[in-house]
């Protein structure tokens, strides 16, 4: 994968519109069986601007 998609502006990643500049991402499950749905998904890499 060459490029990742993200609009989670507020993410030290985020630049321009949509890019992710992370090196590497990793997507994790917030509950405690496989996800069914998007809204159980977080991205691991996430680090707020300050």
């Amino acid at each position: 994968m060459n490029e990742i998609k993200c609009n989670v502006s507020n993410c030290v990643y985020h630049e321009g519109k949509t890019t992710c500049t992370a090196d590497e991402i990793m997507v994790g499950c917030q509950c405690s069986h496989e996800p069914c749905k998007c809204s159980e998904t977080e991205c691991g890499t996430f680090q707020a601007k300050n």
